[in-house]
């Protein structure tokens, strides 16, 4: 597909020039519920250029192998986004969106643009950005806030599959950022990042969250109240840092102000674990 000629074609009858792409993660493809999810919402909130990344046939297998990928299909995308650009996409308009392995090749591909126009894309977004392969990575190798003018991460298995490292200009941490409430699997976990993105989208001051040193200060209440930031959609730059937040364990997960003071859900994880046990 000539992605250029296609989306000058199309803004003939739109005159919106934002352009949002998702990169999926690894064994996803854009057919499956994550893109299915995101697409919908995007489509109900707003009119934008949406387009999906279909690499399944080079990270659907072998972790490792696929990790190697990543870089490759940065580059190539990033060669896409230039051509656009050259036909008059304003590069501050384009929000690369990316899960697990895809925030990587979001990453990548904001390097890789930078290098081909002396431009920043305006945003990425990296959804539970992927932990194996990449952790205490230098910046070069895996996404970073300087791969865009504003680089968020939302981050909810951090550690396992999950990145726990903080790689943007605000890193979001819901429910300490690991394992999600209603999950007992880490798979998950990792799957929740697209869902509460989606709900963000819909609902875009849904998720208030507060900027912390970390999840101990959080639980005691010794955070910045003064400095607030929307998770997903809505997150814009400035003060930034880690913030968190509590959720709810199925949908709507959105807690509103209540998820910006910490409240004791073991309990209630442990009963959803004791009544599916």
């Amino acid at each position: 597909m000539n992605a250029p000629a296609t989306l000058r074609q199309a803004r003939k009858f739109d005159n919106d020039d934002r352009l949002v792409v998702y990169f999926h993660g690894f064994t996803d493809d854009p057919g499956q519920k994550s893109f299915t999810q995101l697409s919908q919402a995007y489509l109900a909130k707003d009119r934008m250029s949406l387009i999906a990344l279909d690499a399944s046939s080079l990270i659907r297998w072998f972790y490792a192998r696929a990790s190697t990928f990543v870089q490759y299909i940065g580059e190539a995308i990033a060669a896409v986004l230039a051509a656009l650009v050259g036909h008059g996409q304003d590069p501050a308009k384009i929000h690369l969106v990316g899960h697990s392995l895809g925030g990587h090749i979001a990453g990548y591909a904001g390097k890789a643009f930078q290098l081909l126009t002396g431009k920043k894309i305006g945003r990425i977004t990296g959804l539970d950005p992927a932990g194996p392969c990449f952790s205490h990575l230098e910046p070069r190798l895996r996404l970073h806030h300087d791969d865009a003018d504003y680089v968020d991460a939302i981050h909810t298995d951090a550690g396992v599959y999950g990145l726990s490292d903080p790689v943007g200009h605000k890193d979001y941490y819901p429910n300490r950022g690991t394992m999600q409430p209603g999950c007992l699997l880490q798979t998950c976990s990792h799957s929740r990042v697209y869902e509460l993105y989606a709900e963000s989208v819909l609902n875009p001051t849904g998720f208030p969250s507060v900027r912390c040193a970390n999840w101990a200060a959080f639980r005691q209440g010794n955070c910045e109240y003064d400095k607030t930031s929307y998770m997903g959609y809505a997150s814009k730059p400035g003060n930034d840092g880690l913030y968190f937040l509590q959720t709810n364990l199925s949908s709507p997960y959105s807690l509103g102000a209540e998820g910006c003071k910490f409240r004791n859900t073991d309990g209630i994880v442990m009963s959803v674990a004791n009544v599916l046990g």
